[in-house]
């Protein structure tokens, strides 16, 4: 348990943020172990994975996927060994709030390949366009015929014939109603032979550069047929 004789105002230390690729966003996502903290037993220590960012490894407890916000991020904390922490520590159950507010880790102690680490500080991981090798428009126009069929596109946008765009060479299809309001932009990328849909923030289809364009038109018929499309432009 933390000491009981420290004040109750102690300074949470200054949170930072960085943008990763969605690629690498990825991989922070997938060490997010709130499901494993919250089954844990008071007192446990528990074993965490980790990232390796900037010489020091990180944990993850929780993470906003933003959904058609296109705003997506992973609450980490950079780690230290515990034998040069300096300060209170104690396990994931036994925090006193009247010490740290709820979703403040510095000085939770976990372990990592059997050594035991303490969480030191709070870093904000945001997910960036990915900067893996576009896919070409005719695989992007196949998956969104395939998946119209289901999920949000049935339920919103069954009946919309997309147009299509490029964002740093990667396909974009954009769904358009009357209402200005009802518009939505998805990137379509590839990670490890999965197809992956990245929502760009609200007004950011405004700024896409390439030319629209419905997917049966000769220019879409001629944009298919182009291995590597130029970045940002189609011609």
């Amino acid at each position: 348990m933390p000491m009981k004789d420290i004040s109750p105002n102690v300074d949470r230390p200054e949170k930072r943020a960085i943008r990763v690729a969605a690629q690498d966003w990825e991989a922070w996502s997938s060490i997010v172990c709130c499901s494993k903290a919250a089954e844990a037993k008071s007192g446990e220590v528990i074993s965490v994975p980790v990232v390796a960012h900037g010489g020091y490894l990180h944990c993850a407890f929780s993470a906003m996927y933003g959904g058609f916000s296109g705003v997506s991020k992973v609450d980490a904390w950079q780690l230290i060994p515990l034998e040069i922490h300096r300060g209170v520590t104690w396990t994931y159950h036994d925090q006193d709030y009247s010490v740290r507010e709820r979703g403040d880790y510095t000085g939770c102690r976990v372990a990592v390949r059997g050594k035991q680490m303490v969480c030191a500080k709070p870093i904000s991981v945001l997910r960036a366009y990915p900067t893996t090798e576009p896919i070409s428009l005719r695989e992007a126009i196949a998956h969104e015929e395939e998946n119209r069929r289901y999920g949000w596109r049935a339920m919103e946008y069954s009946d919309v014939e997309p147009v299509w765009k490029l964002l740093e060479g990667h396909p974009v299809t954009v769904y358009r109603r009357d209402d200005p309001d009802k518009r939505l932009a998805v990137l379509l990328w590839k990670h490890n032979g999965q197809m992956h849909d990245y929502y760009l923030p609200e007004g950011a289809v405004d700024h896409v550069a390439g030319n629209i364009f419905p997917p049966s038109s000769s220019l879409a018929t001629e944009a298919i047929f182009r291995s590597k499309p130029t970045q940002g432009l189609l011609f």
